[in-house]
């Protein structure tokens, strides 16, 4: 396998405590610690490191002061200093092989410029709630999105940086779905995207009905109204009926 230089971008916005679950499966990554790089973009500017947090040597963090993922996303594209940039928010646990196996795949088909990965659910408690119940019957069909769509969403994506250069980054005018509206880019662009079963990252189940709505409201325009920008009462309360009627694979803008 040719060793590639990777840069692991993830945006943040005043959740250290899960962070730091994600940077820790992150300092335990099977690739050459000196061929990935960390970049996290912090998008809460008031916001400071908390005093005793654990940042791995070969990460950085960054502010961006325009609000959105896609903004801190794309601020962490622009300093980035590898060939292949790979996403994942700070709720999510990537496995162990992640990074190694993404290269991997990438190295296996010559003709793939863009990574989906497996997103696979996991559970506060051992008891479910019965709404965990329901929507993990859903789960993340990412397989399916990229089958359907060629679209790979942002908890578990990896691309060349070519391919970036090539198409532009992430809109960052739109409230959201911007790795929906990048990745429809990239394949009417023909750039190739495959699943990959082996790319894995956990990512926590919504535990209640609250936690969706409050997903939701960050998605339809800024964040929670405790923590930042207005929100889009009506297009949030849309989204999160229209999240309990149907399955995601009719609505991959959903998910981050």
């Amino acid at each position: 396998m040719v060793l590639k230089k990777v840069s692991i971008i993830i945006p943040t916005y005043k959740d250290w405590v899960r962070l730091a679950l994600c940077l820790e499966s992150l300092t335990a990554q099977t690739y050459n610690t000196d061929l990935y790089e960390i970049i996290i973009v912090n998008n809460y500017t008031v916001d400071t490191i908390p005093a005793g947090y654990l940042i791995p040597e070969n990460c950085r963090v960054i502010t961006e002061e325009k609000a959105g993922l896609y903004a801190a996303r794309n601020k962490g594209i622009r300093i980035a200093n590898g060939e292949i940039l790979g996403f994942t928010d700070p709720d999510c646990i990537p496995d162990k092989n992640w990074i190694s196996n993404a290269v991997a795949s990438f190295e296996s088909d010559p003709s793939c410029e863009r990574i989906a990965g497996k997103i696979r659910l996991y559970y506060k408690l051992d008891t479910l709630t019965n709404f965990e119940i329901y929507k993990g019957s859903e789960a993340f069909y990412h397989d399916l999105f990229v089958e359907q769509n060629g679209i790979g969403v942002t908890a578990n994506m990896f691309a060349y940086r070519h391919v970036f250069e090539k198409i532009g980054l992430f809109k960052e005018d739109i409230l959201s779905g911007g790795d929906h509206e990048w990745s429809m880019r990239a394949s009417a662009a023909n750039f190739n995207i495959k699943y990959s079963e082996l790319v894995i990252v956990n990512h926590p189940a919504r535990h209640h009905l609250k936690e969706l709505v409050k997903k939701n409201k960050r998605l339809g325009g800024g964040w929670d109204e405790s923590e930042g920008p207005a929100i889009n009462k009506f297009q949030t309360l849309l989204q999160s009926l229209f999240s309990l009627k149907f399955p995601r694979t009719n609505i991959p803008f959903i998910v981050q």
